[in-house]
């Protein structure tokens, strides 16, 4: 099993698919005893620290992200635990990305409730908010596991099939799809760019 996680890359050779599903399971959960960051990850450049509001920028910080086109952007996540609840949207093909839920939003935003609702929210004069793509999510998920509900699924704007999305889930950290018609939570999120 391979895993990529930006950087550094994690190679599990030969590990039983359990073990693999504990870790990332593990790893999407958090622990109870997670330490504070170490002072050098503290404010970098005028940044809060992962998780504390960022006053102006609509949201808390989530951290960084690397791209697939390799670029690197900072991401604000909505401080509500959700925006509404909504439908993904109607069946049918679509070639979307696995970590742009901007351009996915913005392609989707007429057609999939869930994807409206994200780009309705708006916070300290910040209209940009979207639907996030499932690597967007899965930082949230490491960065800020203890700000998501865990009553429910919360969607992405990355398709799974014709008739699923992926979503995520944060009472224990499961990853995985639902069906298109069903109602799951929306977490608006937004970047910017160095």
């Amino acid at each position: 099993m391979h895993i990529t996680l930006n950087t550094p890359t994690f190679n599990f050779n030969a590990a039983p698919p359990a073990l693999a599903s504990a870790f990332i399971a593990a790893l999407l959960r958090g622990s109870e005893q997670d330490e504070p960051a170490p002072v050098a990850a503290q404010a970098i450049a005028g940044r809060p620290q992962i998780g504390e509001y960022w006053q102006g920028q609509g949201g808390v910080y989530g951290g960084d992200f690397r791209a697939g086109d390799d670029s690197i952007y900072g991401l604000i996540v909505a401080t509500e635990e959700d925006v509404g609840r909504a439908r993904w949207a109607p069946d049918g093909k679509r070639g979307l990305s696995d970590w742009d839920g901007l351009a996915n939003t913005q392609r989707l935003r007429n057609e999939c409730p869930a994807a409206k609702l994200a780009t309705e929210y708006t916070r300290d004069e910040h209209s940009d908010f979207y639907l996030p793509a499932r690597r967007e999510l899965l930082l949230g998920a490491a960065n800020l596991h203890d700000t998501f509900g865990k009553e429910s699924w919360y969607w992405t704007s990355t398709p799974y099939s014709e008739s699923y999305a992926w979503a995520g889930g944060f009472e224990d950290g499961t990853v995985g799809h639902g069906n298109l018609n069903c109602e799951f939570r929306v977490r608006p999120f937004r970047r910017f760019i160095y």
